[in-house]
């Protein structure tokens, strides 16, 4: 395959008008396929909101036309750029065998093996591994937070000691002694259930499974440690019925207890209290399956457990912490005096309430094994358990995954001696709310707030959020951003997703519902309305805000009222096996690794994701257009048009295809009337407005005079060019090359009615002046640009300046006033001679446009 690919790029060393179409064509391409994957993926994550109904049929027709797409685009960016990124083909075909082994998966539902690692988990494997260790594998794989390193005995395992020992006749004899005949009591009961499973055996297959992962657990780690065996049923987070605390863990066992310590944590699934809670579960073999988790044992220096919503007085403002020194079992049990803090959801550096408990003892690890209980020592029993610094990053980590979940969560953490945050267990928070308000309620709660914004732009994720306004540049350090903080910004750049984790909502002036930054946010249920115009000067730094991103709504002040309606709204699609699919197999999909195309990472090795593989196409497609025109001598075959105007331009015109009228017949263009090119036409208008050509000599001294006779570029050689100027044009796209002197000016843009499409590459270089008048020329272009909202960078005299994602009509304005630009500062280094110039310069062109 790769061998034909290889043929089939190979490029001449110079290009006639057929192969240069072709090249176009194969670029437009690129831009249609992109539209349509982000739309597909778009109605994907849309899906996730619980309101369509789709099948596993859709899904795999979905998914094989996103990857046929995907390879389309790779084609053809390998043919534009002569077979540059050939190692997309590899990557591609690694993410199209995982999608598969995805959609496959889900059909076993049940993995046959006795043990899996964390490493291992995907939500497609709950039957397998029970829930809370589903969520914590998700949690530790694909969010990145610390967990516990370990594996789990799955539900098969389970299910094969029930049947070597032949246990269930044996339950049911006791149960029915118990129950029926009215025999013996409920800690007879318990002991006689303790019993029969010590005195079971361990299957030796069972057993060598353990103690294998085990040695590989404490090789992984490069040393040995006691263990944390953790109770995980299938089932026990379901709609009616939690099972908290019901089911028994094992802390610090010793590597040499680990079986027995399995063996009496199943013991637990049928115990007195069980059978009195599940009811008719109790004696299903089908019903809460046991998978049990093998961790290493942290030696917590603080630990608790946090709900993401304070549930004893249903108060969706606040989220509740409790904790106590040493491991987390008298917090978890309630045995035990502890500290509380009730936390602002709204802002998590506002701690609302303190309860410091007297804390007479805690719980530690013991020596060999098991936990003991100590005394604290005097000077710290009334002391907080937690810093401030220490609850804001509970605070704020509970708070991600309470919104990437969309339902309230029961966090168990600790703190390890060395005061890293480790998550313990996540689970559904099962809560008693105060009936839901009724909505015509809330239609007149909301009818006197006072709302700021009406439907002003696009909701590209829906949602609720409230928050204080935060503005944000792309630039900014996302360490800053405040976490719970309502991110509003002039564009919805990719690299914005680094706060996706922190931001309750973003809110951007400038951007695309279908676009890359949409497709990050709908990845984490992160509210986004793009285009909303005016949003900055309307929304100020540090004002509080409710963001109602289903009606497009925005509001001043906290609406309780509102965000209640939403927390009250259950998701009972979240755990519905093709929801759980789809949500994975976005995750091959959808997240965005490559943000940065300036990064030495943004290479085609380390696409991730399709996603990642787009991007980058998307970028190196353009560069190559734009580097394609960096030298018409590449074009000496191809026959070009002059273009006489008003000015002395000398430019020369390659038309692709309804870039010039049919009139222009001759080897001459006499009018810009005559340029179809949507963008080009736009240029030359702002390039021929009355004033912009200055004709009048340029005065420099003898320093000047010396710079220009020896110096070039050291960043753009004129080697590069001929002198001749060269446009190169369609309908919609335009690629210019313009030589003004020692001034070096290239644009590459594209413009059509998708918003997605639309962008403009702005590069110049050069001067005739020395090094530090061009450098401030150059400053003057960056402010200038950034003012008609580029993004610029500045290197010497280099300025580089990028503009995306707006739509055709602001796009073509901007064009105009490039073409001004050029015309306009074609002679101003000489005339810079400081900081002031820059000031005097940059009032000046905007005076005059």
């Amino acid at each position: 395959m790769l061998g034909i690919l290889n043929k089939l790029f190979t490029k001449k060393k110079n290009v006639d008008l057929v192969e240069l179409k072709t090249i176009f064509d194969k670029f437009k391409q690129i831009l249609s396929a992109n539209n349509l994957i982000l739309e597909l993926v778009s109605q994907l994550e849309d899906k996730l909101s619980g309101e369509y109904i789709f099948d596993i049929n859709y899904l795999n027709q979905t998914i094989e036309q996103i990857s046929e797409e995907i390879y389309g685009v790779i084609v053809n960016l390998n043919y534009i750029s002569g077979n540059k990124y050939m190692e997309l083909i590899t990557r591609h075909v690694e993410i199209q065998t995982q999608l598969k082994e995805i959609l496959e998966s889900y059909s076993k539902n049940i993995i046959n093996d006795y043990v899996i690692n964390y490493e291992d988990i995907n939500p497609s494997l709950t039957e397998s591994v029970g829930s809370k260790n589903a969520y914590l594998g998700e949690i530790k794989n694909y969010l990145k937070m610390v967990t516990p390193e370990g594996f789990i005995v799955t539900t098969n395992a389970y299910q094969r000691f029930m049947e070597h020992n032949q246990l269930w006749p044996k339950i049911n004899n006791l149960y029915k002694k118990l129950i029926d005949e009215g025999k013996g009591s409920a800690k007879e009961y318990d002991e006689a259930i303790q019993t029969l499973f010590n005195s079971a055996e361990l299957p030796d297959d069972i057993r060598k499974s353990i103690t294998k992962n085990l040695n590989s657990l404490f090789t992984k780690q490069k040393k040995k440690f006691n263990i944390a065996v953790r109770s995980s049923a299938y089932g026990e987070d379901d709609e009616r019925l939690s099972f908290a605390g019901q089911f028994e863990s094992i802390l610090n066992s010793p590597p040499g207890e680990v079986c027995a310590a399995y063996k009496k944590v199943l013991a637990s699934r049928f115990k007195y209290n069980i059978m009195i809670y599940s009811k008719e579960k109790f004696l299903d073999a089908a019903s809460l399956p046991m998978a049990v988790g093998i961790q290493e044992q942290i030696s917590a220096a603080t630990a608790g457990v946090i709900y993401t919503i304070d549930p004893s007085e249903d108060c969706i403002d606040c989220l509740l912490i409790s904790s106590a020194y040493g491991l987390g079992t008298s917090v978890v049990s309630g045995t035990a005096s502890a500290d509380y803090f009730k936390v602002s959801r709204l802002d998590p550096s506002h701690i609302e309430k303190r309860t410091i408990g007297n804390k007479n003892s805690k719980f530690i690890c013991d020596e060999p094994g098991g936990i003991k209980n100590v005394s604290v020592e005097e000077n710290v029993k009334l002391k907080s358990s937690l810093s401030d610094e220490q609850i804001i990053e509970l605070t704020e980590s509970a708070l991600f995954l309470d919104q990437y979940y969309k339902r309230p969560l029961d966090i168990e953490w600790c703190f390890d001696e060395e005061g890293k945050l480790v998550v313990l267990q996540c689970r559904p928070l099962k809560m008693s709310h105060k009936s839901k308000i009724p909505l015509k309620d809330l239609k007149e709660i909301l009818a006197h707030k006072k709302v700021i914004m009406h439907k002003q732009g696009q909701v590209a994720q829906r949602g609720i959020a409230a928050g204080k306004v935060c503005h944000i540049d792309e630039d900014d350090d996302p360490a800053t951003f405040p976490a719970g903080g309502i991110a509003v910004t002039k564009f919805s750049s990719p690299r914005l997703s680094h706060i996706i984790r922190r931001a309750k909502a973003i809110i951007a002036e400038v951007g695309s519902s279908t676009g890359h930054m949409a497709t990050v946010a709908r990845e984490f249920g992160v509210p986004l309305i793009v285009n909303a115009a005016d949003a900055i000067r309307i929304l100020s730094n540090g004002t509080e805000i409710t963001v109602d991103a289903e009606e497009n709504i925005i509001y001043e002040g906290i609406v309780k009222e509102l965000l209640e309606y939403e927390t009250d709204a259950e998701d009972v699609f979240r755990e519905l096996k093709e929801y759980k699919m789809l949500r994975q197999l976005l995750r091959k999909i959808s997240p965005l690794i490559l943000i940065d195309p300036n990064n030495a990472d943004f290479t085609a090795n380390n696409c991730q994701t399709f996603h990642d593989i787009l991007r980058f196409s998307h970028e190196k497609a353009v560069q190559e257009l734009i580097n394609l025109n960096m030298s018409s001598r590449r074009f000496k075959e191809i026959k070009t048009k002059n273009l006489k105007l008003s000015i002395p331009l000398n430019l020369s015109v390659i038309d692709l295809g309804n870039g010039l009228s049919d009139d222009s017949s001759t080897d001459e263009i006499d009018s810009i009337n005559q340029i179809r090119s949507i963008p080009m036409h736009a240029i030359l208008e702002g390039l021929t407005s009355p004033g912009v050509w200055s004709t009048e000599p340029v005065q420099f001294g003898f320093g000047d005079l010396m710079s220009s006779m020896t110096r070039y570029s050291y960043s753009e050689k004129p080697g590069k060019y001929t002198g001749q100027n060269l446009a190169v044009v369609s309908e919609k796209y335009t690629n210019l090359n313009l030589r003004l002197g020692y001034h070096f000016n290239v644009i590459d843009t594209y413009i059509s009615e998708n918003i997605n499409d639309n962008y403009i590459y702005f590069r110049f270089v050069g001067g005739v002046t020395e090094t530090e008048r061009r450098h401030l020329r150059a400053i003057l272009l960056k402010d200038i640009l950034e003012k008609m909202n580029f993004v610029v960078t500045v290197t010497g005299d280099l300025v580089i300046a990028r503009l995306k994602k707006w739509d055709a009509d602001q796009t073509l304005i901007i064009l105009k006033n490039i073409g001004k630009l050029i015309g306009f500062s074609r002679q101003l280094d000489t005339q810079m001679q400081n900081q002031e110039s820059i000031e005097k310069y940059l009032n000046e062109f905007f005076s005059r446009n």
